[in-house]
């Protein structure tokens, strides 16, 4: 019998017993949809996560106080540290900041808005991802003369104006219990965060606009971008020196890698999803049982088969090839169950996570290899026990 004859044959087989092969590949079904929900969720969680970070901006070193121990004010990092970082061989822009919150009106009645004041210089839509969609940035001169100018995301103007090209309208902002009135010079797109988190609207202004509300002098972080990242650490290295010489003290500054945390993060959200698609996987090993149970009962009642199949001149061979081939099917056809049962399981989860699942060709190349692996290891025992049965013995069984 050849290859041809013996898939046909164990289809056959397969689907004369059609309520003892659904149950039989049900082990496989809920294992494999298990795996594929679980790992289409996991990706697409580390995916909008990663893209999140992404938006904050992945490639800057962040420069800022270390809030524990005993702080002077001579250890503030001042607008001119980011002149003195930027004089760095190995650094490329360097963004000072300074922030605070406010609130503004919304078109409806009665309705307010948390805002997020970010002050900023002309240099840190380079160091940090600004989405400009109208307008302009905030302008060297803006810092220089203090201007009273500001540019917002396009949710919050559509929210206050009705409409996201609100470049040249005038906002009030309330701060510190003061209402400013601020021109708009710029649009930028908002951040998507999702159903379950309303964030703070977006709004930047010169950072000495900021620091002249708030009544500083001082900033709260320094952002740092680089040219070569393969030096991150030894630039880090260098600017917590410099600091140190500048403002006489040691290790008051915390300087970081935002990439390196984003990939750490990233790291370990891989771990929990991969040990919890491995948990999963389990139920594959019980499928697999059920395939080798089913198999040695199909064995016993095609002995008097065997043993006409032998008669007529087939080898242990072909008898072991035939019903390895069984278990290969019924652990394929479950397997590409359990894929498309798992791909419309991630979606409908999706529904009420808002996170977009991730299928990869990887997974699903894996899932049908890891099934057909099932179907091979568990039958081998069956497909044995029938090739070893004794021809003559085997007609003899009613």
């Amino acid at each position: 019998m050849n290859l041809f004859e013996s898939i046909i044959t164990a289809f056959g087989s397969v689907f004369a017993n059609k309520m003892r092969s659904v149950l039989t590949m049900l082990g496989i079904i809920i294992g494999i949809s298990s795996v594929i929900m679980i790992t289409a969720i996991g990706e697409g969680v580390q995916k909008q996560t990663g893209d999140q970070l992404a938006q904050l901006g992945l490639d800057a070193i962040q420069v800022s106080m270390n809030s524990t121990g005993e702080t002077k004010a001579s250890d503030y990092l001042q607008l001119s540290d980011a002149q003195l970082i930027k004089a760095s061989k190995n650094v490329e822009y360097t963004a000072p900041v300074v922030s605070a919150r406010g609130t503004t009106k919304l078109r409806a009645p009665g309705e307010t808005k948390a805002c997020a004041l970010t002050g900023v210089t002309a240099e840190y839509r380079f160091a940090q991802p600004v989405d400009l969609v109208a307008g302009r940035f905030i302008l060297d001169s803006d810092v220089a003369n203090n201007s009273a100018v500001v540019v917002i995301d396009n949710v919050l103007a559509m929210k206050v104006f009705g409409r996201t090209d609100a470049v040249g309208e005038k906002i009030a902002v309330t701060m510190r219990d003061s209402v400013r009135e601020l021109s708009i010079v710029g649009i930028v797109k908002g951040i998507e965060m999702g159903p379950f988190y309303d964030p703070p609207a977006t709004m930047y202004l010169p950072i000495t606009t900021v620091m002249r509300y708030q009544n500083v002098d001082y900033v709260n972080t320094i952002y740092v971008t680089i040219h070569d990242q393969t030096q991150a650490k030894q630039t880090i290295s260098e600017i917590s020196a410099l600091l140190s010489r500048q403002h006489g003290n040691v290790d008051k500054y915390t300087i970081y890698n935002m990439k390196d945390q984003a990939d750490m993060l990233g790291d370990v959200m891989g771990y929990i999803t991969s040990f919890v698609a491995l948990v999963a996987a389990i139920s594959l090993v019980v499928g697999g049982i059920g395939v080798m149970n089913i198999m040695l009962v199909t064995v016993t009642e095609r002995t008097r088969e065997i043993g006409i199949r032998k008669s007529l001149g087939a080898t242990d061979g072909n008898i072991q090839f035939q019903f390895l081939i069984e278990a290969m099917i019924l652990s394929v056809i479950g397997g590409i169950i359990g894929i498309l049962i798992g791909y419309a399981g991630s979606f409908l989860i999706s529904l009420f996570v808002d996170v977009t699942p991730v299928m990869s060709p990887p997974i699903i190349i894996g899932t049908v290899l890891v099934s057909s692996a099932i179907g091979i290891v568990f039958g081998v025992y069956p497909a044995g026990k029938a090739a070893k049965l004794n021809p003559i013995e085997a007609l003899r069984y009613e």
